[in-house]
């Protein structure tokens, strides 16, 4: 049957409209695809950030216990506050002792901070201990853990259409379980890892410290025999990226723009990190020889010197309040 031209004309029409119609369909896919992948690779919101940090923190702590020791608690606290008001970000920072031997410190979002039983029992000054929080304070600052699972295809958030939106219940569990298990096991790329050493030692510096805290602490894992004891000891620390010693000659060059040494407080450090709770028998002084407060003292004086809070007294009885003034 021979078809008039006005039919064949009305054919065209329809198959030209059946083809613009699948093809705006595949442009239309693509742009929500392209919105997709935008909105996952924008920051977290302040609601999420805390909401995702605070779950994370719980499971880390769920895993590994915390170290209960009030004094040794208020005393991180004090040195990770002080290096995280040097950082850009208006976080409030949250430090924790992890009771566990393995030498690791792990950063979440939000600004939960923990450092491990082990690594404490291996610095040997609060400006070490200053510098390692300062490193994991720089890696929230710059959001790298953030940005690692925001990268991931497969992370359950990601998947998500609305990415603005703060997760709950079992989204919320699966989510912190991806962090906790990323920040365990995960390492930085070259990039971050050399930021996060970067402004880590400006933090410190800025607070006051011996900006060559960190680096001293990595000499000390570089000298570290390399046995299957010590890699399991060490975990990520032991195998960064880059490797240590690329790490140490980076700062080594950074080291050189700070004339002004800094403190190192080895000796306060020893006081409050109390090496026989660690079961160390030499490197620190025994916090029993610690001088006292006065009886029925329960608040303490404190002067900030180039930063730095410096405490007047030692020991800090449960209930102590650090009061902090300027220095005169």
């Amino acid at each position: 049957m021979k078809l008039t031209r006005t039919t064949l004309a009305l054919l065209a029409v329809a198959l030209f409209a059946q083809a613009s119609t699948a093809q705006l369909g595949d442009v239309f896919k693509k742009v929500q695809k392209a919105k997709t992948i935008a909105d996952n690779n924008k920051p977290w919101t302040s609601e999420q950030e805390q909401a995702i940090g605070q779950a994370s923190a719980a499971k880390l702590i769920s895993v590994f216990h915390l170290y209960e020791s009030p004094d040794m608690v208020k005393y991180v606290n004090l040195v990770g506050t002080t290096v995280a008001r040097q950082s850009g970000r208006s976080l409030t920072y949250h430090f924790g002792i992890l009771d566990t031997d393995v030498v690791t410190a792990v950063s979440l979002p939000g600004g939960y901070i923990f450092i491990t039983r082990g690594a404490l029992a291996n610095l040997k000054s609060e400006a070490e201990l200053a510098g390692v929080l300062a490193h994991e304070v720089a890696h929230v600052d710059k959001r790298h853990l953030e940005r690692e699972i925001r990268s991931q295809k497969n992370a359950d958030f990601a998947k998500t259409e609305a990415a603005s939106h703060v997760p709950v219940g079992g989204e919320l569990v699966n989510m912190a379980g991806t962090v906790v298990t990323r920040s365990l096991t995960m390492q930085f790329s070259r990039d971050k890892e050399s930021e996060a050493d970067k402004f880590g030692v400006d933090y410190s510096a800025k607070a006051g410290y011996d900006p060559a805290g960190l680096r001293n602490f990595l000499q000390f894992l570089a000298s570290v025999p390399a046995t299957p004891q010590s890699k399991q000891a060490l975990g990520l620390w032991g195998s960064t990226h880059p490797p240590l010693g690329d790490r140490i000659n980076s700062l080594n060059s950074q080291l050189q723009g700070f004339p002004d040494p800094g403190q190192k407080l080895a000796e306060r450090y020893a006081w409050y990190v109390n090496p026989p709770a660690f079961s160390r028998e030499t490197g620190a002084q025994n916090a029993a020889t610690v001088p006292a407060l006065a009886p029925g003292a329960n608040e303490i004086d404190g002067i900030v010197m180039q930063g730095v809070v410096v405490l007047n007294g030692a020991k800090l009885p449960d209930g102590t309040k650090v009061k902090v003034r300027p220095q005169q």
